[in-house]
């Protein structure tokens, strides 16, 4: 995240996906099952979009690039994870 950022983040990403005009860090609060996702785009612009895990894992499931972040969310979500 940009030092720029008005997004705070209390706890370290599950996992972060460099693009090349983006970094997007995923965030799991595992007790609400519920997905957080900071994508910091060029000229320090951020957005943050809330997903439910199932949500996230629907959407998400076909993206070759986060398959095996995708495995790992779904671990983590059910408590078998690290």
């Amino acid at each position: 995240m940009t030092e720029f950022s008005t997004i705070s983040t209390t706890n370290q990403p599950l996992y972060t996906i460099n693009n090349p005009e983006s970094v997007i860090e995923v965030f799991l609060d595992a007790e609400a099952s519920v997905v957080r996702e900071v994508k910091c785009l060029n000229y320090n612009r951020c957005k943050e979009y809330t997903y439910s895990v199932e949500e996230y894992l629907e959407r998400y499931s076909h993206h070759r690039s986060t398959d095996r972040s995708n495995q790992d969310l779904t671990l983590t979500a059910n408590g078998t994870g690290e």
